[in-house]
């Protein structure tokens, strides 16, 4: 599925999509936070991710005619 029907569906509530978009970045959020401190990495996971439902809830679509 793309990632703009995911972001579609998430935005009308399907948390089993949202869940889909947040597995999607999972190894890029991992990689990054490889540079972080340890005892700050869960923190500032949870912040990404608090963040990224944040902007797909907030996202607008453009609607093409």
């Amino acid at each position: 599925m793309s990632l703009l029907t995911l972001v579609k569906r998430a935005q009308n509530n399907d948390e089993s999509a949202m869940v889909e978009i947040i597995e999607r970045f999972e190894p890029k959020i991992r990689k990054s936070l490889r540079f972080t401190d340890i005892s700050v990495r869960e923190d500032i996971h949870q912040e990404i991710v608090f963040r990224m439902i944040k902007a797909v809830k907030s996202y607008r679509l453009a609607k093409v005619d």
